[in-house]
């Protein structure tokens, strides 16, 4: 007998009260009586609620600590399957990708090996220095906007996540609007055995509006113990090269330059929330399809451009852009990783750029090798730097190795040759002072 059942036949019975006060009520008859009246019919029926009462409470217990029950979809009906939950209906799909799977010219599961040292390196963040790659949660939420406001809904909250090699993605579905306590939960259960979240701009979109959703609803959803958001590692590092064009640093227009693979039908974003809308009002689950598949290619796409960028963080390879090699020395020497900064950068300038790209990564190898005292393989750096110069930004250069003459080398004259030969440089009353001091320290060390 199942427990709605029994607290039908429990209700028939004279005495019981199957509320939620579990209190008798005040006009029962038999709590009345003086016992003196009552008949052993009446402690019979009394003991009979009381045993009533007890299996009740072992049912409620039971049904709180249950594993959900799965109801399998109508034929025609949206794919996956339908759960009754401890907290309530929860539509769930699941799929399994094998290990082989790639994304493009990219296999998923090369995110495994990657390190949490690259990752911080990569996000700027030193705490992701100690996450477990196979316990990450990659996030993506389809919702009923993009303001983000109290009255947008994430409808589908999709994740994915790694068991052994295989790449599992897990997609839950709202089924109309106030069905979002289970969806919820289900997640916060997902975040607690995960060492960090993955998305892409997360931090400014899908996490805000998923824990608003979760304040709204008196769900305790607490922030994830390390949250990596690849859109702006992936602008730092590829921004130069892919941003130049229309699609800029979009998730489809990343996936196709730096992963290979481009969407073929994939549903305009601005659609998604009408699907949704038309699914609620009744007209089929065939227009959501779309609206799933483009949630799980995003998902997949978030696990395999985590193991690009930290490709391209570990090892230069002929196969990256000089634009890209370029973008990760910039980040190593923001992070504090100067030797990589500067072997990077040095890369780049030997990787077939242009003058302008050439020259960028030379002087930003230089400042490496100053910010580790070595004077002279910057002041190498930037002599070689100097013939693929513009006239812009030769000054520039210019001003660099005057600087590093005179600090740190005590080369007056050459110094005293490079500032005037960075003209332009610096404001002309600073430009003034420069040429003033390093014509007295010239004539003291010839005095000297």
């Amino acid at each position: 007998m199942d427990l709605s059942a029994f607290q039908r036949k429990l209700a028939r019975l004279p005495g019981a009260n199957t509320g939620p006060a579990r209190e008798p009520p005040p006009c029962e008859p038999l709590a009345r009586e003086p016992l003196a009246q009552r008949t052993p019919e009446d402690a019979e029926r009394l003991a009979r609620v009381a045993k009533l009462r007890s299996l009740l409470g072992e049912l409620e217990e039971r049904e709180r600590t249950r594993p959900p029950r799965v109801r399998a979809a109508p034929p025609g009906d949206l794919p996956g399957e339908r759960l009754d939950t401890a907290h309530g209906p929860l539509h769930r799909r699941r799929l399994e990708l094998s290990p082989d799977h790639a994304h493009g010219r990219v296999p998923v599961a090369r995110a495994l090996s990657v390190t949490g040292a690259t990752l911080a390196g990569l996000a700027l963040d030193p705490s992701l220095a100690a996450i477990d790659p196979r316990r990450v949660l990659y996030l993506d939420t389809e919702t009923t906007g993009l303001s983000g406001g109290t009255g947008t809904l994430p409808f589908l909250v999709g994740m994915a996540f790694f068991e052994d090699e295989t790449l599992v993605v897990e997609q839950l579905l709202l089924h109309r609007p106030g069905e979002e306590r289970p969806m919820l939960h289900a997640l916060r259960e997902r975040m607690q055995s995960a060492s960090a979240v993955v998305t892409y701009n997360g931090k400014s979109f899908d996490w805000p509006l998923l824990r608003t959703r979760a304040v709204m609803n008196r769900v305790p959803l607490p922030p994830p113990a390390v949250h990596l958001d690849l859109y702006p590692a992936t602008r730092r590092v590829v921004g130069q090269r892919v941003g130049k064009d229309a699609g800029g640093v979009r998730l489809v227009h990343v996936e196709r330059e730096v992963l290979g693979l481009t969407r073929h039908g994939d549903i305009d974003g601005a659609e998604i929330p009408e699907r949704f809308w038309a699914f609620v009002r009744g007209e089929g689950a065939s227009g959501l399809a779309p609206v799933l598949e483009h949630n799980v290619s995003d998902l997949v796409a978030l696990a395999a451009l985590l193991a690009a960028l930290a490709e391209r963080w570990d090892a230069v390879l002929p196969s990256h852009a000089p634009e890209d090699v370029l973008g990760v020395a910039r980040t190593a020497f923001r992070a504090g990783d100067t030797a990589r900064a500067c072997r990077w950068a040095e890369a780049a300038s030997e990787a077939g750029g242009d003058d302008a790209l050439a020259c960028e990564a030379l002087q930003l190898s230089a400042r490496g090798h100053r910010r580790n005292a070595d004077a002279g393989a910057a002041l190498a750096a930037l002599d070689r730097a100097l013939p693929r110069a513009s006239p812009t930004r030769a000054p520039s250069l210019h001003l660099e190795r005057s600087k590093l003459l005179e600090h740190r080398l005590r080369a007056y004259d050459a110094a005293l040759e490079a500032a005037r030969a960075a003209e332009g440089a610096e404001p002309p009353e600073e430009h003034h002072r420069r040429l003033a001091r390093l014509e007295a320290k010239r004539r003291k060390a010839a005095r000297a």
